[in-house]
């Protein structure tokens, strides 16, 4: 069985659409499991109106997007989990391929579909996989060779257990708990959409002012890998464009390292080459 797990905070105007994005997939063993994260609309009204057997709600007091989807996971009866955000959608057969692919190779532990990305206006694909295992994902992070977003990946259960979302974490969890599973467990790219993420609804997190609960307010660069160190210097230097400075505030020796976007950038022209940089810091 493959368990479905939203997290759900407020999403009155999308939550009906992104369900049924589940429940009418062309595949039958699967649960969709909503954590209610203490909303305060509609949205539960919404989720208990359509009355599905495969869908079961969870409420609790509000905890952020990590513990609503560590609840969700103590509660899924799968054996394998794909975490879905509330605004966002899976593809109509994204469930059959997923029990298909990870049926063909029963030796990996995750697999990656594609995405297309809607931004209220168009849409276009993320980015296009060829099928195979990933040899060093950190860097297909860092080079833009992976796109992982919600309803994208399907998880081993057991690795989900063994590395829960960081309940401090309020934004960017998903990625901070992909780099721990990076580091010992295989991933499949598959060449095939599975899920529509709805930028248009994730614009509003951009307007944070307190940056401190998110995954940058906890990046540790000790005892990484160059390649892992780069992937989270890669998501730093994003998130300085939008948060200057906290991310000043928070990382004063990282703010001015021009050795590492020097690095950094030469690594993304060098991207088709096959000589590999090394350093330290």
């Amino acid at each position: 069985m493959i368990s479905v797990v939203i997290p759900l905070y407020n999403k009155e105007p999308i939550i009906e659409k992104t369900l049924k994005s589940v429940l009418s997939q062309d595949y039958s063993d699967f649960e969709v499991v909503v954590v209610d994260d203490g909303s305060t609309d509609n949205s539960v009204a919404i989720v208990e109106s359509i009355g599905d057997p495969r869908l079961r709600l969870i409420k609790q007091e509000n905890g952020g997007p990590s513990k609503a989807r560590n609840t969700g996971v103590k509660n899924a009866k799968g054996e394998w989990i794909v975490f879905l955000d509330a605004d966002d959608e899976l593809l109509p057969d994204a469930l059959r391929y997923f029990a298909h692919i990870k049926n063909t190779h029963p030796e990996v532990d995750m697999f990656l579909g594609e995405v297309l990305v809607n931004n209220g206006n168009t849409e276009h694909l993320g980015v296009e996989y060829k099928n195979g295992l990933v040899n060093n994902p950190f860097k297909d992070h860092v080079l833009g060779r992976l796109y992982q977003c919600s309803g994208t990946t399907v998880y081993r259960k057991s690795i989900v257990e063994k590395y829960p979302f960081d309940e401090r974490v309020r934004r960017y969890e998903d990625l901070q708990r992909i780099f721990k599973l990076y580091r010992e467990h295989s991933l499949y790219l598959c060449h095939k959409p599975v899920a529509k993420v709805n930028i248009e609804f994730a614009a509003a997190s951009r307007a944070r002012k307190d940056i401190k609960e998110d995954f940058l307010g906890y990046l540790d660069f000790k005892g990484k890998s160059f390649w892992e160190k780069m992937a989270l210097y890669a998501f730093y230097l994003g998130e300085r464009d939008y948060y200057p400075e906290q991310c000043k505030m928070l990382y004063p020796w990282l703010y001015r390292r021009y050795d590492l976007l020097m690095i950094y950038k030469i690594i993304k022209k060098l991207n088709n080459s096959k000589n590999e940089i090394y350093c330290s810091f």
